[in-house]
């Protein structure tokens, strides 16, 4: 079997530069922060193991009430490792990983960068499109799934299938319950790999290959709505480094203490923040195979987390909740937001229920994106009054600029938010054009990210203000109107449409679609019937349309645009004014 990574030989980390420490107005704010950190040279595994060493008898991993030490969890990753080779897996292949947070696949990380090979993550609920793409474009010709994915990975046609039972590490009496939940025993072609006849226990040690701190360690994909969505070269870098930087930022992130590992791991916040970071960091990682919010407050009292990171979406759950009493979230310390705005009026309530529950917490907000590792700024600890998206982490340079010259902006203009650093990722997979269109270089010859974002900076504090383009986050992923737009005007019925987010109690936010029907074509139940299936077999599942409203004609700008803000149901008044705004702004030739 052959190499399959030769995407990244073209690709180079980025290049990371310095300015003077009087343009770095965020270190007054840095208090016991360091400016610069030491980071890990080699893998993932190498920092891992560093740990592992340093810490053995402390708990890295509970699955419900099962718990594996530093020392068991490199065990596990050793014997992992041995079945790989013994697969035939070699340095640089991209093996795709389709599974949830439970201990096999973190396991399977370690073990992939261990003998040099890169994983290839993919949300375990994925469609056949949205897999046969990660497959296709990293040219994977095996992936690992679990027997909930099963029966979708084999549509697919790759080559070889491992499988292992989401029980694979429950203990005997919950096993039990979860084959009868599951009603009926998965059948397995005959070719299908099984994880259990595989992995053994062996006391043979697998040598570690050697890797450098800028060779690419794991592939996660961004918000796409079609299957064609971007693949994100992360290095060993970019995790050790965030890591490292989430000793200074985040305190309460120490040996022993825990972290509640529920976000999923095909996501940068769940793979880097909650998983990667507190296991670098000698903390137990309690894994959840998926996140019930009905049962989440239930969880926090039972685990008894120190660090919580969330999305806003789990945060108006938790409070919505029964409250389980005065003490029941006292050992939680800190709560890490991120993945979309928290508003103040959710911060207040989630700190009030908190500490009605006995916790001293307070909320640290981080921004980011997948393309930096998931966050490279965070709130200053113990701030209160929380107005902005806080200051960049350690070795982190961020500057807001001019989005069509890419010149710097003074304090307080807004412009694009650009970051520059050891967390940013290599590139895009077999995706020059997107990579050279995020990663720019400036005027003076450095490089630096485009986030997409709008923001300014005030007294080295960067403040939000929107997105460059427009996007619609439902339950903290990304999905493009725009992509949806094209999608949709492929369909047979449909002359034109528009894809906007409206509320929503659970995601916050979801797509709707506004359709005008092609000429002859009368708006009946089956009509709409064939639309949404048409949807069904073209549109990822986060990003369906909810609901589906028809029109005879969309209004538009006076230059042409459609004016899409007219169908947003927003609980801002200010909507049809800014709806005006954008009108009134045609006559001067400027757009938003």
């Amino acid at each position: 079997m052959g190499k399959a990574c030769e995407y990244f030989s073209t690709m180079e980390a980025m290049k990371l530069i310095d300015i003077p420490v009087e343009e770095k107005g965020w270190l007054k704010h840095y208090g016991n922060m360091r400016e610069h950190m030491d980071y890990c040279q080699g893998s993932i595994y190498d920092m891992f193991k560093e740990t592992a060493d340093k810490y053995p008898n402390l708990p890295a991993l509970e699955f419900f009430d099962v718990r594996f030490t530093f020392k068991e969890f490199d065990k596990k990753v050793n014997n992992v490792a041995k079945a790989l080779l013994k697969l035939g897996i070699v340095e640089d292949e991209s093996v795709t990983v389709c599974m949830p947070n439970m201990p096999e696949s973190i396991f399977l990380i370690y073990a992939l960068n261990k003998i040099g090979a890169v994983c290839n993550v993919i949300h375990p609920l994925s469609d056949e499109g949205e897999i046969k793409n990660a497959v296709e474009l990293t040219n994977s010709t095996i992936i690992f799934t679990t027997d909930v994915s099963y029966a979708t990975v084999k549509g697919v046609g790759i080559d070889r299938i491992v499988v292992c039972e989401v029980s694979n590490s429950m203990n005997p009496i919950l096993k039990m319950a979860y084959n009868l939940k599951s009603r009926k025993q998965m059948k397995y072609e005959s070719d299908t790999i099984r994880w259990k006849n595989i992995v053994k226990d062996t006391s043979e040690k697998v040598p570690t290959v050697k890797r450098d701190k800028d060779d690419a360690a794991v592939l996660i994909y961004s918000g796409g709505t079609t299957g064609k969505s971007k693949g994100i070269v992360l290095s060993n870098l970019c995790f050790n480094a965030l890591a490292t930087q989430c000793f200074d930022v985040c305190p309460e992130a120490r040996p022993g203490a825990s972290m509640l590992s529920g976000l999923p791991i095909f996501h940068g916040f769940g793979l880097c923040v909650a998983v990667h970071a507190p296991l670098m960091l000698g903390m137990k990682c309690i894994l959840l195979p998926k996140i019930d919010v009905k049962k989440l407050n239930e969880t926090i009292k039972k685990t008894k987390p120190t660090i919580v990171p969330a999305v806003p979406t789990m945060l108006k759950a938790i409070t919505n909740n029964k409250n389980l009493g005065p003490d029941s979230f006292s050992s939680v310390k800190v709560i890490l937001s991120g993945g979309d705005y928290l508003s103040d009026d959710l911060r207040a309530r989630v700190l009030d229920y908190f500490r009605s529950c006995g916790s001293t917490t307070h909320i640290r907000i981080g921004y980011g994106l997948s393309e930096a590792t998931a966050f490279f700024t965070a709130t200053q600890y113990g701030a209160e009054d929380i107005d902005n998206i806080g200051i960049p982490n350690p070795d982190t340079l961020v500057k807001v600029c001019n989005p069509e010259t890419n010149e710097e902006l003074p304090d307080g203009e807004i412009g694009e938010i650009c970051v520059n650093g050891p967390t940013v990722m290599l590139g895009y997979v077999n995706n020059k054009e997107e990579t050279d269109n995020t990663i720019r270089t400036h005027p003076d010859g450095t490089q630096w990210l485009h986030t997409g974002d709008l923001g300014y900076m005030e007294n080295g504090i960067l403040h939000f203000t929107s997105r460059l383009k427009r996007m619609i986050i439902s339950n903290g992923y990304n999905i493009y109107p725009t992509e949806l737009e094209n999608i949709l005007n492929k369909c047979k019925y449909i002359a034109s449409s528009v894809v906007v987010g409206v509320k929503d109690k659970i995601k916050q936010e979801v797509p709707k679609a506004v359709i005008v029907l092609k000429a002859g074509v009368e708006k009946t139940s089956e009509i709409e019937k064939e639309i949404r299936e048409f949807c069904k077999k073209n549109i990822a599942k986060n990003a369906q349309p909810t609901e589906f409203e028809f029109t005879d004609a969309l209004p538009t700008t006076k230059i042409g645009k459609i004016n899409y803000r007219k169908f947003e149901r927003k609980k801002d008044a200010n909507v049809e004014e800014e709806a005006e705004k954008e009108t009134a702004s045609a006559t001067t030739g400027k757009e938003e």
